[in-house]
């Protein structure tokens, strides 16, 4: 077998793999040049939401991908979902509404250097998704063919149908054998911490893998420690197979270290190398992370290490590049991992 033929062979077995997703996306406006929402005359435009941002990093990672969502009939809704579909992202499962059902969300970046910080303003409320009644989707059609489910912590928080849908949906797919990976994403924005911990409390334990930061573990759980203590209490407590935990170091506007760590199904540890980062875009960074790990564990489930290292690898290179969405392919986020390509490797 020749070398293009081998590679086209593994491009075939990962794309015969497939994610579901759901939540919101919004419109993102964004003032030119660091410049202050207050006086601005002008605004980028661009789209974002969590689960729409992994679907994305997972297509350009060769995985394809699915989302879900609720968004309304109009030329708003419409550019939310071509951004979608430009991204490579199946939206045959949008639920289209009227605009009388609600609207699209809105939120506003403004983008800070130090000492003034990044700050973003939500226009959201009674979005089409947070307004919408649970119980429209047919989340056993939706996940046929499926390999795994992610969803986030913000999901739930839109609005009562959306948490209700949220249950239903990870209950669904763990009934049908799906991987559910859920990432515990908080907005207090959206809700209140007790809020957010009684709904944490119901959904965390039908997810297979759970994303999380060590912070977000003590406040919501109680689990506190060292990071693989932590992880052990989640993967007892909470029944998730695999925990995953983001790690930060810096507080820079531009610049900052990325590493993780993360608990295999097998109690094996997991740890990617901290890099180094130079920061255009913060915002998604995340998310790619939770499409590398998942291209990766979808891949081989039994290498951690290799799923910890692939997010963190995309997480950084998400953060060079203005947006919402990862833009990259399989082979850059790799390379990132062989060499010091995307940053500087910290041993």
């Amino acid at each position: 077998m020749t070398e293009l033929a081998a590679t086209d062979s593994a491009e075939v077995s990962i794309r015969e793999k497939k994610v579901v997703t759901f939540g919101e996306a919004m419109l993102r406006l964004t003032p030119p040049g660091n410049d202050r929402l207050e006086r601005a005359i002008s605004l980028g435009v661009t789209v974002g939401g969590a689960e729409l941002n992994t679907a994305i990093g997972l297509v350009c990672l060769g995985v394809a991908a699915s989302w879900i969502s609720v968004l309304p009939d109009n030329a708003l809704g419409r550019a939310i979902a071509r951004a979608a579909r430009g991204g490579g992202v199946d939206v045959s499962g949008i639920r289209w509404v009227s605009e009388l059902e609600g609207r699209a969300g809105i939120y506003f970046l403004e983008e800070g250097t130090d000492p003034r910080p990044s700050s973003v303003t939500y226009d959201r409320a009674n979005s089409a998704i947070a307004r919408s009644q649970a119980g429209h989707f047919d989340w056993s059609t939706l996940f046929a063919g499926a390999s795994a489910f992610h969803i986030s912590g913000i999901t739930p928080a839109v609005g009562p149908g959306a948490r209700e849908d949220s249950l239903t949906a990870m209950t669904v797919a763990k009934n049908a054998g799906v991987t559910v990976a859920f990432d515990l994403n908080y907005r207090s924005k959206l809700w209140s911490e007790d809020d957010a911990r009684t709904c944490f409390h119901e959904l965390v334990p039908h997810a297979d893998i759970l994303f999380a930061s060590r912070g977000n573990l003590r406040t919501f759980f109680g689990f506190d420690g060292e990071a693989e203590g932590i992880m052990r209490q989640a993967q007892e407590h909470l029944g998730v197979k695999v925990v995953a935990l983001t790690r930060k170091k810096g507080k820079a506007s531009r610049s900052i270290s990325l590493s993780s760590i993360a608990l295999g199904g097998d109690g094996q540890i997991g740890e990617s190398p901290w890099r180094k980062v130079e920061i255009v875009d913060r915002l998604g960074g995340g998310d790619a992370y939770a499409a590398g790990f998942l291209a990766a564990y979808l891949d081989d489930p039994a290498d951690i290490t290799h799923a910890a290292s692939l997010g963190t690898a995309a997480a950084a290179i998400k953060h060079t590049m203005p947006g919402d969405f990862l833009a990259t392919t399989r082979a850059e986020v790799e390379a990132v991992l062989a060499s010091d390509a995307g940053g500087v490797l910290q041993r």
